[in-house]
């Protein structure tokens, strides 16, 4: 056996989107969004942070590419402003034509007169094969003398690369909910704008996700807005406790390291089925397997990653616990009882404990569980420092 061991972080990736060979119990998640949109839907995909959204995702358009359809994905988390996100559509629905988005490169990568002259060329080429408007997309900074027509522009395009090929084109916009804060324009005026174009647009398809679970469900929502009921909403399946044990014990074996049943069910109970809690543990459980030199993972070592899992979030919980506190002068009392399973209301008026309440679903640290007057810290890590909080 090599000497050679597997990093923790490896096995166990936390904070970033997880390659599909990583993923654990998501092969449904990804197979049903994939279908959904290879064959012309709109998906919503709405959740709190850190439990799987953007894997799943990418997952799914990498499916999608497999299988034939062109694909582009933005995060609007990362745009600037309308044009920006123009620029950025543009780039990724090119890249699709790799010939066409090779001259646009080039163009930029040259000096002096020859940047000039390949620039010209590479916008020649592209208005030549995809119209004449193009050339504001395309023009370094031109999109900012008129953002809304370069927004505009560079969402007909997806449809047009797509028509003209021949090929379905699926677009993944990432943590969509910030169409709403007024960056790409009035968020009315944008959301119609987009809804207006992809409704003509038959070869795309749309996979909305957005961390913000409640402004998702309000730009969706049945009524009077711009995208009232135009994507299908998915919800990711819960990972059962089974899929969990396999796949933690799949990738130790990597590593050729070995778990205990009892251990293995103590790490799955503590993670509650919360993607990145789970993760969490059984990567710091490797990691002190690792500095042991050992190779069979035990009780003992399960229980001592919970310790180092709760230090190594501790910052996180601690600016978490701040802004809890932002939300409402009671709503850090309603977290910690909900936390402990204590009375919600007692002491507290009904329509404050009820907002607060509100307030801190809205944050994505509680859930409602459907009983009534239910409610969960959706993090099981946090849950604990909620509780342990004096």
């Amino acid at each position: 056996m090599s000497d050679k061991r597997w990093g923790s972080a490896e096995l166990f990736p936390t904070d970033l989107p997880v390659a599909p060979d990583t993923m654990i119990g998501r092969a449904d998640d990804v197979d049903e969004i994939a279908q959904a949109l290879a064959g012309g839907g709109h998906i919503v995909v709405a959740g709190p942070r850190r439990t799987g959204k953007t894997s799943v995702c990418d997952a799914a358009l990498a499916a999608c590419a497999a299988a034939g359809c062109y694909t582009a994905a933005v995060d609007l988390f990362h745009m600037a402003d309308a044009a920006d996100l123009a620029e950025a559509l543009t780039v990724q629905a090119l890249a699709n034509r790799p010939v066409l988005a090779r001259a646009i490169h080039a163009a930029g990568t040259v000096p002096g007169r020859l940047r000039e002259a390949l620039s010209v060329a590479a916008t020649y080429r592209a208005r030549a094969d995809l119209g004449e408007d193009l050339e504001i997309t395309i023009t370094p900074h031109l999109a900012q003398a008129d953002p809304a027509r370069a927004l505009r522009t560079a969402l007909e395009l997806l449809e047009r690369i797509a028509a003209a090929d021949d090929r379905r084109l699926v677009l993944f916009l990432d943590e969509f909910q910030e169409i709403a804060g007024g960056l790409f324009g009035k968020p009315g005026v944008a959301t119609r704008q987009l809804r207006a174009i992809l409704q003509r647009s038959p070869h795309v398809s749309v996979l909305f996700a957005g961390s913000m679970e409640h402004l998702m469900r309000d730009l969706f929502a049945p009524g009077e807005r711009a995208l009232s009921q135009f994507g299908a909403f998915h919800e990711l399946h819960p990972i059962p406790a089974a899929e969990w044990r396999a796949g933690i014990r799949a990738r130790l074996a990597l590593d050729g390291c070995t778990i205990e049943d009892s251990a293995l069910e103590r790490l799955v109970e503590l993670g509650e089925g919360h993607p990145r809690a789970t993760m969490l543990l059984a990567q710091q459980a490797h990691l002190i397997a690792r500095a042991e030199l050992r190779r069979r993972l035990d009780g003992a070592i399960v229980a001592a990653a919970l310790g180092v899992a709760m230090r190594a979030d501790r910052l996180k919980h601690e600016q978490t616990l701040e802004r809890i506190r932002s939300i409402s002068r009671y709503a850090q009392r309603l977290a910690q009882r909900v936390a402990t399973g204590a009375r919600l209301y007692e002491g507290i008026a009904p329509q404050n404990a009820r907002r607060a309440l509100r307030g801190l679903r809205d944050a994505g640290i509680v859930d409602h569980t459907g009983r009534r007057g239910g409610w969960v810290v959706l993090d099981p890590l946090l849950r604990r420092y909620l509780a342990e909080l004096r």
